[in-house]
């Protein structure tokens, strides 16, 4: 077993590829679950995945012999700020454009800036 704060374990979140199909496939069977739809972000605890969360759905899957709950609340918080921006900027972005359609933002790359009129 592992904690989340023991200083040993490391624990990552990061977006699940194809090479971690089996692993999810295994997840989701020990949690008696289907593997969730969609984009995945995984937390791992050294090497091993212990949650995923589908960022479509928010369906999550986590191994159940273990203690997950901390990392599944990671997973939903990075989740949520991986959502909200992209959302945020679309609605500022619509509210712009209905007050002024010259004003609203179009899309450009992080960190750059845009003159206005």
């Amino acid at each position: 077993m592992y904690n989340i704060a023991d200083q040993e374990t490391h624990i990552t979140i990061r977006p699940a590829g194809p090479e971690h199909g089996e692993a999810l496939r295994v997840l989701a069977q020990r949690d008696s679950a289907p593997v969730p739809p969609g984009q995945l972000l995984l937390a791992l605890a050294g090497e091993e995945p212990k949650a995923a969360i589908s960022l479509s759905t928010g369906a999550v899957i986590a191994d159940p012999f273990q203690p997950t709950e901390a990392l599944v609340r990671l997973l939903q918080q990075r989740a949520r700020q991986l959502r909200t921006p992209a959302g945020f900027r679309a609605r500022l972005a619509a509210r712009r454009a209905r007050r002024d359609p010259r004003r609203a933002l179009s899309p450009q790359p992080a960190g750059t800036l845009r003159a206005f009129d």
